[in-house]
């Protein structure tokens, strides 16, 4: 495809829709849990809502390795170094099974001893103890999906992911239903059920996604399937791309679990809230994500074929698809708040505390999606080290700010969530400062 083929908007939304539905069937399964999970009380609610987190944080290290090769493989693409691809594959599913072995004994027999120090509730913790001890078996399934779809997006062939991950997604919603609470003949199991229900659907997407790879999938031409010969130095050459995206990742994530700690502090309530607004706002940035992830590609295919020139025109036209999508849902949160948060409680005053927080988020969305659409692009040009030091620093910034509000008496649940304003802008000014400015078309991966 000649490069300004590649940047126009028709082909930035090919990349991108299908991982926009994607992430939209993956939200979709947050919000059900969410929604089922809030009927058994704010306690159960909250609880489930920081084991994901929890969960969330340690598989985030896995996603910043594949996050690498993915930059990697798009940079491989646009050289048409074919054949390396299929060897960057094998090498990374191996790295991530041995890391799901650590993750899972860590979570079955290490937790216990942590989890005084991250939550004051006996109850609380008890949930998330009783969540994780399930949930950890589908860090298998999680790990085959995320190599798949680090070859899938750094290849530009991402429609599949939009048939796949709905399927999932049904599957995962009909067992929540059944597995939660009971229902069709199923035993009731709560939070273990909602564990299960994920696993399940996990391991049958990894199903489809391999057979497809097998079938449908030119995967000859990558190499993928062939014996291949352990090599450390494919390691250490990924590594350094990944190493900082894992610490990155972890950073990232590890400000949000801070952010929800913090907020625990205020009260029970103000922590169920605070989840629900969480899973209508994860539904809210799904187009954002989805155009990252096309930033993330085509800054590296476009690298590959020596076409930096054209990266930051590509930046600004996904931006401006940014904006299009935060517009768009502006009439919903401005004209049906009450609506998006009836299903997921219906305690009345956990409901009246995440009302004015999602009239903040409707305003953060604007920078949320230009921000990020910034830093996937200079994640794509393999700066990975860059842009770890950036969100480093405005990640102190932000935990400092929320602690500072977290504790001035009298602070209500939304103003604490204006610190989202100030993490964002000092983001922005950074990002866009290096992009602008900064020394990254010489950059190798």
């Amino acid at each position: 495809m000649h490069p300004l083929a590649q940047i126009s908007y028709k082909n930035i939304l090919s990349i991108a829709v299908p991982m926009m539905i994607m992430g939209l069937s993956m939200t979709m399964v947050n919000l059900t849990d969410t929604a089922f999970l809030g009927q058994l009380g704010p306690v159960v609610l909250g609880g489930a809502g920081n084991a994901g987190l929890i969960y969330m944080l340690l598989i985030m290290i896995g996603m910043g390795f594949s996050s690498g090769v993915q930059i990697i493989i798009a940079r491989r693409n646009g050289e048409k170094h074919f054949n390396a691809i299929g060897t960057l594959v094998h090498h990374t599913l191996l790295f991530l099974m041995l890391y799901g072995i650590l993750l899972q004994l860590f979570l079955i027999l290490g937790l216990p001893s942590v989890l005084p120090f991250i939550t004051e509730s006996d109850a609380v913790a008890a949930i998330i103890e009783r969540f994780l001890n399930y949930r950890s078996w589908g860090l298998y399934f999680n790990f085959i999906n995320v190599t798949v779809m680090a070859l899938l997006v750094g290849t530009a062939n991402t429609k599949i992911l939009g048939i796949v991950m709905p399927i999932a997604a049904v599957l995962n919603i009909f067992l929540d239903y059944c597995l939660i609470f009971g229902n069709l003949g199923f035993p009731a199991l709560g939070v273990e059920g909602a564990a299960i229900a994920s696993n399940i659907a996990e391991g049958a997407s990894s199903i489809m996604l391999v057979f497809y790879l097998i079938f449908c999938y030119p995967h000859q031409k990558y190499e993928l399937f062939y014996k291949v010969k352990i090599q450390l130095s494919v390691y250490f050459s990924v590594l350094k791309t990944a190493s900082p995206l894992m610490i990155q990742n972890f950073v990232s994530f590890f400000s949000w679990f801070a952010f929800f700690t913090l907020i625990e502090g205020l009260g029970e309530r103000e922590l169920a809230a605070s989840h629900i607004c969480r899973s209508i706002y994860m539904v809210l940035i799904i187009p954002v994500f989805g155009l990252g992830d096309a930033a993330n590609a085509l800054t590296g295919n476009l690298m590959g074929e020596n076409r930096s020139d054209l990266v930051l025109k590509m930046v600004g036209r996904v931006c401006a698809l940014s904006v299009g999508f935060a517009l768009l849902f502006q009439p919903i949160i401005w004209f049906g708040a009450a609506h998006l948060l009836t299903p997921f409680s219906n305690d009345a005053q956990t409901l009246n505390l995440a009302l004015p927080v999602l009239k903040v988020i409707a305003f953060v969305l604007f920078l949320f999606g230009v921000v990020i659409v910034g830093f996937r692009a200079v994640s794509g040009t393999g700066r990975t080290l860059t842009a770890l030091f950036i969100e480093v620093a405005v990640v102190a910034f932000y935990l400092v700010l929320t602690y500072y509000l977290t504790t001035k008496s009298g602070i209500e649940l939304y103003q604490v969530w204006y610190a989202e304003f100030a993490y964002f802008i000092a983001f922005g000014i950074l990002i866009f400062g290096y992009l602008w400015k900064g020394n990254w078309q010489s950059s190798k991966v």
